[in-house]
């Protein structure tokens, strides 16, 4: 015979809404706003007086990267590792903060070079003065488009480790 788990037909929708809106850190106000309700409505889902209807949790599921399953029958708040669903576990944190690392180091060496290629330049007087501007203007356009795509970069790793 199967056994069934204690909290079998458990609902924690209610509780789950309340816990993932404050871990995002939105009021209900905010929360409504965002899947196109009021705060009354949202007040009411916590509260447990009302359900939402299947669109709307829907659209709660999605915003909070759950599941219906977790949103409804999962306590949240209990999660085994300590961290929110859809968040960065503490080995992608670090592998985040890395590479973070990584793309500074790599920055450091980019404006090296750059220095490095501006000193020869300057000492080199055996070729023309016109073949010297056109390495020049290339170095730069390679040098700010590395630039532009490493900051594009550190954004990203930045906005990774910094979600909720």
């Amino acid at each position: 015979m199967n056994e069934t788990p204690d909290n079998f037909g458990q609902i924690y929708l209610n509780s789950n809404i309340r816990f993932l809106r404050k871990s995002f850190g939105w009021s209900q106000e905010e929360l409504g706003a965002r899947i196109g309700l009021n705060r009354g409505n949202i007040a009411s889902y916590e509260n447990g007086t009302a359900e939402p209807k299947i669109c709307n949790l829907l659209k709660m599921a999605a915003l909070f990267r759950v599941s219906l399953i977790d949103l409804t029958q999962k306590d949240l708040s209990q999660s085994a590792d300590g961290h929110l669903p859809g968040s960065p576990s503490p080995a992608e944190l670090e592998a985040l903060q890395n590479a973070l690392h990584r793309a500074n180091e790599l920055q450091s060496v980019m404006e090296g070079l750059r220095i490095c290629c501006h000193f020869k330049m300057k000492n080199i007087e055996d070729a023309s003065l016109n073949d010297l501007q056109v390495i020049a203007v290339h170095f730069e356009e390679l040098f700010n488009t590395a630039q532009s795509l490493m900051q594009e970069h550190k954004n990203l790793l930045s906005s990774l480790n910094s979600r909720p």
